[in-house]
């Protein structure tokens, strides 16, 4: 069963996929390819929050079982 990360933990792991803070300042990191995708950080609660636009991508998310095709 995977483990679940903590929103530091998911932060660390976007930050090396290539996602960026928006400014130096910012506690929202933007997608490197579409700014609209944007998660913001909640230092405080360690949670995050996603944008309308990655709510709306993520509903376009195929979820398929390892080791299976989507096409199957």
């Amino acid at each position: 069963m995977p483990v679940a990360l903590s929103a530091s933990q998911q932060v660390v792991a976007l930050l090396a996929r290539g996602w960026q803070w928006r400014d130096a300042h910012s506690d929202v990191l933007v997608h490197p390819l579409d700014h609209g995708l944007n998660v913001t950080y909640n230092r405080v609660d360690d949670t995050l929050s996603m944008s309308a636009g990655l709510l709306a991508a993520m509903e376009l998310v195929v979820v398929t079982p390892a080791g299976k095709s989507r096409r199957q």
